[in-house]
Formats: C-alpha cells, structure tokens, sequence
C-alpha cells in the first residue's frame, strides 16, 4: 500500500474539523441537560483533586487575553493534572461559544429539578463526568477524535472551532 493510498484512507476515516465541533456541541449539551458539567477553576479543581476518574473531558477555552498570565498559570495546571491522570483535554475558541452552548441547552426538565446557570465567567475551565448509562454517539465521537489526533502525533495545540 503506498503512502498516498494510507493517506486517503486516514482522511476518508477521521471527522472532518466542523463535524466534531457539532459532536463536542452536542455532548456539551447532553452533559449539561444530566449534570455532568463542572465549571471554572475551583470547582474544576475539586471534582480533579477528589474523583479524576469520573472524568471524561476537560475543555478550556482559548484565552482572550494572551497577555493574562493568571489564565495561562490556571491552565498549564489545569493541563498537566489532566495529562497525569489520562483524562482528555480538549481546547474550544472561544469561552462566549462555550457558555451560549451552554445556557442554550439550560430547559427544564419533568422532574423539576431547575437547570444550573452557568455565566460567561464560569467557563474559564469546564469537565464533562462521564454519563451513568453509556456514552452517546457524539460522547463516542469526540472522545475518539482525541485518541486519532493523540496517535497521530498531532500536538495537543489544537482548537476545536465550536458552531454558534
């Protein structure tokens, strides 16, 4: 088999990059409507210090401010306690993408459990709990898309573009 045969192949196998920003849009939302979204640094931080594995994701938002050397320090930690304990990073581009998808997905459940609110400035960090039943298709697809690019050799600098 020749190397452009191995190519067409990779390519005609992997999601194409809007394809998995609508998969990470609707595992987001999934996650949020069962409450499995932890948010900001602190809460971020606890869920990881007391049960990292029951994380399935962490997604951090690319920084607006390149210049925030608070945001920088938070992540690198944020990041290098998820490489530690193999739980999946993921970067978005942005954080008012993030908390749209978010607060849009906020309704009310029969149960009457009322919806958490989650703010523009909660999302600096954000884990997603692995659901109770099974993963569903888009949990699946996102979880592999970060498996193909980490085989890859792909460099974990990479920024999922999140749909509006």
């Amino acid at each position: 088999m020749t190397l452009t045969s191995m190519s067409t192949i990779t390519e005609n196998t992997e999601m194409k990059s809007g394809d998995i920003g609508h998969a990470l849009k609707q595992c987001l939302q999934q996650a949020s409507l069962s409450h499995r979204v932890t948010c900001g640094v602190f809460e971020c931080a606890k869920l990881l210090s007391c049960n990292p594995d029951n994380v399935m994701l962490c997604i951090l938002p690319e920084a607006d401010n390149a210049n925030d050397v608070t945001v920088h320090i938070q992540h690198t930690l944020i990041k290098a306690f998820c490489w530690e304990n193999d739980i999946k990073l993921i970067k978005v581009d942005s954080a008012i993408k993030l908390a749209t998808i978010l607060n849009g997905s906020q309704e009310p459940k029969n149960d009457n459990i009322p919806p958490c609110t989650i703010t523009s400035s909660d999302v600096s960090s954000l884990l997603l709990e692995f659901p109770q039943d099974t993963c569903s298709m888009e949990d699946t697809a996102v979880c592999e898309f970060f498996e193909r690019a980490l085989n890859s050799n792909v460099t974990s600098n990479f920024v999922i573009e999140l749909p509006v």
